[in-house]
């Protein structure tokens, strides 16, 4: 008996760590490439591990925090000018990988390409 509960456990425990592995993670650096003709290049974010949110070419707004609640992604920060205010974006993941994050809010979408 002993020896069937280590090979449920054994079993268990190595399917988590296989469908962990397939978990792409969303850290990393993010950017929209430039359009052509555009002043600002690429324009995005960069996700620390620590929930920092590091701007790219943002203009007026700056991200300080990011969180991931299952399939959204949660940025928030500031927008200065003549009276700052602070925002939360909340996005549908739409898909991720190794190379790219879609992201998207009431039909819209945008794709970020990893750095």
């Amino acid at each position: 008996m002993n020896k069937h509960l280590i090979s449920i456990v054994l079993a268990c425990f190595m399917g988590l760590v296989l469908a962990s592995c397939g978990k792409t993670s969303l850290v990393g650096t993010w950017v929209e490439p430039a359009a052509e003709g555009s002043l600002l290049g690429e324009v995005g974010f960069t996700l620390l591990e620590n929930g920092e949110v590091k701007s790219i070419n943002t203009g007026f707004r700056e991200y300080k925090h990011w969180e991931q609640q299952g399939k959204k992604l949660i940025i928030s920060g500031s927008i200065s000018g003549s009276v700052p205010r602070d925002f939360a974006d909340t996005l549908d993941i739409v898909s991720v990988n190794d190379k790219n994050l879609v992201v998207g809010s009431d039909g819209y979408t945008v794709t970020y390409q990893k750095k």
